[in-house]
C-alpha cells in the first residue's frame, strides 16, 4: 500500500482535512476487504468486495490531491466525472450480485457496521465541505460526501432485502 502523502504545511486545514480523510478511506477499506473475505454468502461478498473497491479509489483520489496541494500549495481542480461512472458501475455490480439466495445472519450484523460507517464518513465530509477554505476543496469533499451516502443507500437496501427474505434484523 503506498504511503500518503504529507501535506502541504501553508494549507494546514485542508491538509488535516486530508490526512483524516485519508486515514478513514483506509480503515473503510480494511473492514470491507475482512468482511468480504469473511462473508459467507455470495451477495454479502460481493457487495462487501465493491465497498473496498471505492473506499480504495476514494483513497487513490484523495492521495493524489494531498501530493498536488503539498507541491503547489493549493488544493486542485477536482472533477466529479469519474466519480458518477464508479457509481454506474457500482449501481451495475450491485444489481448483477442481487440475484444470490444464500442469506446469513452473519451478513447482516456486517452491513448494520458497514451502514454506520458510511453515515460517519458522510457526515464527516460533509462537515469537511462546510469547513473549506476554497471552492474546490469544498466540491470534493461534497462529491465524496455524495458517494458515502449512495454506499449507505445500497447497504441500507440490502438490509430491507434481508429482511424482505425472512431474515429479521435482531438474528
Amino acid at each position: 500500500m503506498p504511503k500518503a502523502a504529507k501535506p502541504a504545511q501553508k494549507n494546514g486545514n485542508a491538509g488535516s482535512a486530508l490526512t483524516r480523510a485519508l486515514r478513514f478511506e483506509k480503515t473503510g477499506m480494511r473492514y470491507f476487504s475482512l468482511s468480504a473475505q469473511k462473508a459467507t454468502d455470495g451477495f454479502a461478498k460481493g457487495v462487501f468486495t465493491l465497498l473496498a473497491g471505492m473506499e480504495r479509489k476514494h483513497y487513490e483520489d484523495i492521495q493524489a490531491i494531498a501530493k498536488k496541494l503539498e507541491e503547489t500549495g493549493k488544493f486542485p481542480v477536482v472533477s466529479t466525472v469519474s466519480s458518477e461512472g464508479r457509481m454506474r458501475l457500482f449501481k451495475r455490480e450491485y444489481s448483477r450480485i442481487k440475484k444470490e439466495k444464500m442469506i446469513t445472519g452473519d451478513a447482516a450484523t456486517a452491513m448494520r457496521k458497514a451502514l454506520g460507517f458510511e453515515a460517519e464518513g458522510r457526515e464527516m465530509y460533509t462537515r469537511m465541505s462546510e469547513n473549506a477554505g476554497n471552492r474546490q476543496e469544498k466540491l470534493f469533499f461534497k462529491t465524496l460526501a455524495s458517494e458515502e451516502q449512495k454506499h449507505f443507500d445500497i447497504v441500507y437496501e440490502y438490509l430491507d432485502f434481508l429482511e424482505n427474505s425472512g431474515l429479521r434484523m435482531g438474528e
